[in-house]
């Protein structure tokens, strides 16, 4: 175990010591380049790593019915996953690729989640057949070669269930569009109004068993990855995350069951969002289950991440330089963090309506101008599953080494 290490006062990082521009709430919310707080050129426990700067990539379906969705092991890196995490022994070249936390929980008529296991394997190479491959619910694995470039009318594109969407070798990219893990369909939207209320939630096929690894995400004119309407079951793995117009990863609207490790965000702003509104506790209250594990926070602004009703598990992740706040706390936040390595951060935590966050001492935290606020009082994640933190002083090597695209070899 390691006891927290707290540093006060206006370090390097910080422009000043005052407050500056704020994560203002609910979704959606305007495009922002504002930076809070400024950015620091002081050595970190990255010895020299940059944040990855600009990528080298240049610009360039309606869900059918019936999930279909069965449990199992294999396939697309997936198996059960539900004692432990971590590295491996000795931190392993590629990180632990099996799932483990929330979708690997039994819930919602799953009993974990396996992606397009077992299901057809095609390769894309275009939007075209992209779209095509992921549109319906039949299990399927998608690999995807090269950068895929969305038409410029294309902000999101609708997935379905039971989908291995990956990436082969270090060079897959979705290039100006992002995945909508979501069954309210445009089709719905003008039947029965824009959202997924929970009074319409019988009027759909819910969307579950989607995994997303090993891809590049640049030029995000929406989200780079939206799970919203009462989706389950899904895993979002070893991506890296370029900024985006608005959020990289977010869940909302009652769904439930993520897990989101392993991955890299790059210079991200409004990182992970889960729970996007003050006034959807009737929606989401019992929901929004999900684990973060092993990301890097690699020079973020906010919501690392920010939370509002679920219970969110955050652990063995390495936040560094991080502008604004490393998790948020919103109305009915339930969160319980261990095993991270946060340095050059402005707040560890934030409140914005909740208080509820049990921060052990297992964390390490470096420099930070106002520390955090917790109670507590957050949620055992141990009452799902058993885990197996590694311990924090080991994440930033092996995290650094590790997360993020190209460690796959999309074969999985």
């Amino acid at each position: 175990m390691y006891a927290a290490s707290v540093v006060f006062g206006c370090v390097a990082l910080l422009a000043a010591c005052g407050e500056s521009a704020m994560d203002d709430g609910a979704e959606p919310e305007p495009g922002s380049g504002a930076t809070p707080g400024g950015s620091s050129s002081s050595s970190s426990p990255d010895a020299g790593a940059t944040s990855g700067g600009s990528p080298g990539a240049t610009s360039g379906g309606t869900p059918g019915s019936g999930s279909g969705a069965t449990s199992g092991s294999g396939g697309s890196g997936s198996g059960p996953g539900t004692t432990t995490s971590g590295g491996g022994p000795g931190g392993g070249p590629t990180g632990d690729p099996s799932l483990v936390g929330f979708a690997a929980h039994g819930a919602d008529g799953l009993d974990t989640t396996t992606g397009g296991a077992g299901g057809e394997v095609v390769t894309v190479t275009s939007y075209a057949e992209l779209a095509a491959a992921v549109g319906d619910h039949t299990p399927r694995v998608i690999r995807i070669s090269g950068t895929i470039a969305g038409p410029g009318e294309v902000e999101m594109l609708d997935v379905g269930s039971n989908k291995t969407i990956i990436g082969l070798g270090t060079s897959a990219t979705i290039d100006g569009f992002g995945f909508d893990i979501n069954g309210w369909t445009p089709d719905l939207v003008a039947a029965h109004g824009a959202t997924c209320d929970p009074d319409k939630a019988s009027l759909f096929t819910h969307v579950s068993n989607v995994i997303i690894r090993n891809l590049t995400f640049i030029n995000s004119t929406d989200d780079s990855v939206n799970v919203q309407c009462y989706s389950h079951h899904v895993w979002v793995d070893h991506n890296t995350f370029h900024k985006s117009a608005d959020g990289s990863v977010d869940v909302k609207r009652g769904s439930d069951w993520v897990t989101i490790s392993w991955n890299r965000f790059v210079e991200t702003d409004k990182t992970m969002l889960l729970g996007h509104d003050d006034s959807n506790g009737p929606q989401d209250t019992g929901r929004l289950h999900v684990t973060y594990h092993h990301n890097w926070l690699d020079h973020t602004v906010q919501r690392n991440p920010r939370v509002r009703f679920g219970q969110a598990h955050v652990f063995n992740n390495f936040a560094n330089e991080i502008s604004d706040y490393f998790i948020g706390l919103g109305t009915g936040a339930s969160v319980h963090a261990e095993g991270n390595y946060v340095d050059r951060v402005k707040r560890t935590s934030k409140e914005y309506g909740g208080t509820d966050l049990t921060w052990t001492d297992s964390n390490i935290v470096g420099e930070t101008l106002h520390g955090g606020v917790e109670n507590g009082k957050g949620f055992d994640p141990t009452a799902y599953y058993a885990i197996r933190a590694d311990p924090a002083a080991d994440i930033p090597a092996m995290v650094m080494s590790q997360a993020g695209a190209g460690k796959l070899t999309g074969m999985e």
